[in-house]
């Protein structure tokens, strides 16, 4: 059986007054008046309460009629018990005063005050069910009555029962049946008087006790069968703690334990063979510690169990574009249609997306760049009634890319072209790609690299666009105007990386720095410079060079720091 406080059913308390106060009312719940007394085999202030909102305290304890501080200490994290010992200088008839303060500013103030007058606390189970809880009173004189409270958990300040007998010599109370369930209960006692107009509590004592109520029959029993299984439902039996469900092949022997520890009113049986009849029944058990009683069983009701299709198998995925995908699968046996279900990353359970008696499906405005769980259930029909499946097809997970979309490779095969040349002259443009445009080009390519970067140079639109990320998960993360190579020194055209870097090229006169190597000598760097740092040549937005990629300072240095070696060039 469970012990309060790990100490003898019987605790001697002394009387107390209790104040709460705090910077806001909903900061705290406290109950201290059941909980709060002193020990006298520990010699000890013992208070008991529901945790502030704080996550620590400081406390002091005076002797109320000296003034003089007989402990203090700090509890760092929150607590339900604090437990302060005396020691040598608790003595009775002494008035204490504990002051409890949170780090929040909440705070309680109990005055704990000597007078015994109550021992032997006890409780029994009479035979109308009733707890009947009992004490002896040693002096009548001492307090105006007594508070009896029942609570399910000891560590808590819930109670199950709390009243009151205004009788100081009275020595029982009876707790009806119906407040109570099957369980274990902490039960206590603790005197009161009025001291100066206030409700003072003073010596408690408490107990425990394993409350076995006599439980009813269970009634309203249901059985709805299912593909291999049957739903049980039944009412609610006061008292009881849980239900056992029996099943069985006949109707009058042979019952087996189906499912135990039900809390609920329904449950599941699962393992049925199917096209048979099963019987079942259902008991109500009551459990207080280590002590069950059970109520009669229910009525005996049964269900067969319908023959239905099995698992969905060969589930497979087509993405078609952006917005479709194909679900198809093989023909289950005895199935009379499917039902096919989704749930991408973000969802919590599967959400049914339609019905088809065909083998496939098609799912349209897929989200781009979401991962997709897919399952397939059967169904079969019995009698005009829908069963499912006892179990889904396997799960298949696709995650479609917003660069696989039809529209977005119309988008690039009018917008997204090379340099053009007539005669000795360019075609080139001063209009900027839009971000979309430049994600759908090099996610809708495809093009992978060794390192986390990739650059795309537009000979088109004269721009170097650099992108962090991964193949068909690029990001946008720096873009720059550049120069390109002219008519008859182009840039190369195709699919390169970096090889190597050089500090620059210093000439007799003039410079270019920050050179960085992706297709043999041709490389990115500055304009050219003035050995004085003077721009030599200031083109920049149109082609210009050799054949290398022209920059303003600052872009070529970025490349030249940042882009590492194997980073993959798109030229274009």
């Amino acid at each position: 059986m469970k012990k309060f406080m790990s100490f003898a059913a019987a605790i001697a308390v002394v009387c107390l007054c209790f104040l709460f106060m705090g910077n806001t009312a909903s900061a705290a719940s406290v109950s201290v008046d059941k909980i709060a007394y002193v020990s006298t085999e520990k010699k000890s202030l013992v208070l008991k309460f529901e945790d502030f909102s704080d996550s620590g305290y400081t406390y002091t304890v005076t002797n109320t009629a000296t003034g003089k501080q007989v402990a203090a200490g700090t509890v760092g994290a929150k607590v339900n018990n604090l437990d302060i010992g005396l020691g040598g200088a608790y003595a009775n008839g002494t008035r204490y005063t504990l002051d409890l303060e949170g780090n929040n500013g909440d705070s309680l103030t109990v005055d704990y005050y000597t007078g015994e007058a109550v021992q032997g606390l006890n409780a029994v189970k009479n035979s109308n069910d009733a707890l009947q809880v009992s004490w002896r009173v040693s002096n009548g004189s001492i307090y105006q009555g007594y508070r009896v409270q029942v609570a399910k958990d000891s560590n808590t300040a819930a109670t199950a029962v709390d009243t009151e007998v205004s009788s100081g010599t009275a020595s029982s109370r009876s707790i009806a049946s119906s407040a109570l369930d099957s369980a274990q209960y902490s039960i206590y006692l603790i005197g009161y008087k009025k001291i100066n107009g206030t409700v003072c509590y003073g010596q408690g004592l408490t107990t425990s006790y394993d409350y076995l109520k006599t439980l009813g029959k269970v009634t309203g029993v249901k059985a709805k069968p299912k593909a291999n299984a049957a739903k049980i439902s039944w009412n609610a039996v006061s008292g009881a703690s849980y239900y056992t469900i029996y099943k069985s092949r006949k109707s009058g022997s042979g019952y087996k334990v189906a499912a135990t520890n039900v809390t609920g009113t329904s449950a599941v049986v699962e393992g049925l063979t199917a096209g048979r009849t099963w019987y079942f029944k259902v008991e109500a058990v009551g459990a207080a510690g280590s002590k069950k009683t059970t109520g009669a069983r229910s009525a005996t009701v049964k269900a067969k169990i319908p023959v239905v299709a099995g698992k969905v198998l060969g589930v497979k995925l087509t993405l078609n574009a952006k917005d479709k995908l194909s679900i198809k699968w093989d023909k289950t046996a005895k199935a009379t249609g499917y039902q096919i279900y989704y749930k991408k990353k973000s969802d919590l359970t599967y959400k049914k997306l339609g019905t088809t008696k065909t083998t496939m499906f098609t799912l349209k405005k897929l989200d781009p760049d979401t991962k997709y769980n897919i399952q397939v259930r059967a169904y079969t029909k019995v009698n005009g009634k829908k069963y499912l499946s006892s179990q889904t097809s396997k799960t298949v997970t696709v995650k479609p890319s917003k660069y696989m979309s039809k529209n977005y490779d119309k988008l690039l095969a009018n917008t997204v072209r090379t340099i053009g040349y007539s005669g000795n002259k360019e075609i080139y443009t001063t209009k900027n790609y839009s971000k979309e445009v430049k994600l759908a080009f090099v996610n809708g390519k495809g093009y992978s690299s060794k390192t986390d970067y990739l650059i795309w140079i537009s000979h088109y639109t004269q721009q170097v666009t650099i992108y962090k990320g991964s193949k068909k998960n690029w990001k946008i993360i720096r873009t720059f105007d550049c120069a390109t190579g002219t008519a008859s020194n182009h840039s190369p055209i195709g699919v390169y990386k970096i090889t190597y870097k050089e500090p620059g090229w210093f000439y007799t006169s003039t410079k270019e720095l920050y050179v960085t190597h992706f297709a043999g000598r041709n490389s990115f760097h500055t304009r050219p410079l003035w050995n004085s740092g003077a721009v030599q040549n200031p083109t920049i937005g149109k082609p210009a060079s050799h054949g290398c990629i022209r920059c303003y300072n600052e872009d070529a240095k970025y490349i030249y720091d940042n882009m590492p070696v194997g980073t993959t060039v798109v030229s274009y």
